[in-house]
């Protein structure tokens, strides 16, 4: 995610380039002429896409899924009751000592309730160098806080509750699920069946190949990618694939599909170090 100000479209940052990822979504939609009923997201992960989506009235319907206890908890209770979640962002103290706290409750989800995991959610997502909640990743400015941004600099109380009430509103459009993605899958195909002409388009976006481990708190591993790949290998709906730019993953499709790369600027204190490579993988025209 960038390390700009701004609030993007959804309200956690997230690894990866999910402004090239929303534009190309948008571009690969008005090429197919797909106006879409239903859009299936079972790795949501900071929930951007799906938000554009909604956002721009491009899509009726979501559904949106994650194995990680602490992002399906965050969805859930967002659309939910997100006053819960407005009354922690006035309240809450952005301090290290908060952040020690809520990294403690994150390494033992199973003794709390969805609502603490919501909120553990948020605040880690918000206070962790690069949106990171895996419990690798460290605070804002260090545990010393001696560096020029603080704990608090993405934490921007009244931009966040704003962004809540803006997300909320499409409640009665997402179904959230706390499932893996083929579970997730079948239960979109499930709802399809019932509407014979309905159009809709599965966004997998994976663990990373590389670094898995220092950026999700559920990652894949050799095989989970290849039962992903053999199965969309099959897979007759209309989907896309992305992913960091891995030879493996490549191979694993062997130029089937049309692939399209992204350059991603990577920030490290706000100045650019270098830039990585994402790539998009689809069946459909691009």
């Amino acid at each position: 995610m960038s390390w700009r100000g701004r609030m993007n479209h959804s309200i956690l940052r997230y690894p990866g380039s999910k402004y090239k990822i929303r534009k190309t979504i948008e571009s690969v939609l008005k090429k197919n002429n797909l106006k879409l009923d239903l859009f299936v997201e079972p790795f949501v992960g900071g929930g951007s896409i799906f938000i554009y989506l909604l956002e721009n009235k491009l899509v009726e319907k979501v559904i949106i899924s994650d194995k990680d206890n602490l992002i399906y908890s965050f969805w859930k209770v967002l659309f939910k009751n997100p006053t819960v979640l407005i009354k922690f962002i006035k309240n809450v103290s952005v301090t290290t000592n908060s952040y020690i706290k809520y990294k403690n409750i994150a390494s033992e989800p199973k003794r709390y309730n969805i609502t603490t995991l919501a909120k553990t959610c948020l605040f880690l997502n918000r206070t962790s160098f690069s949106g990171i909640i895996a419990q690798t990743a460290g605070p804002i400015g260090g545990k010393k806080q001696i560096s020029d941004y603080k704990i608090d600099c993405r934490f921007n109380k009244q931009a966040l509750i704003k962004r809540i009430k803006e997300i909320s509103k499409y409640s009665n459009k997402v179904t959230v699920l706390e499932k893996d993605w083929q579970t997730t899958t079948k239960f979109a195909l499930s709802k399809i069946k019932k509407k014979r002409k309905s159009k809709s388009l599965f966004y997998f976006d994976p663990p990373f190949y590389f670094k898995s481990e220092k950026l999700y708190r559920v990652t894949f591993n050799e095989n989970d990618h290849i039962n992903l790949s053999k199965y969309l290998l099959r897979f007759k709906k209309n989907w896309l694939l992305s992913y960091d730019n891995a030879i493996f993953i490549k191979k694993l499709y062997k130029r089937k599909y049309r692939t399209i790369h992204i350059t991603v600027p990577y920030t490290v204190n706000h100045k650019v170090k270098k830039k990585l490579k994402e790539i998009i993988i689809t069946p459909l025209n691009i």
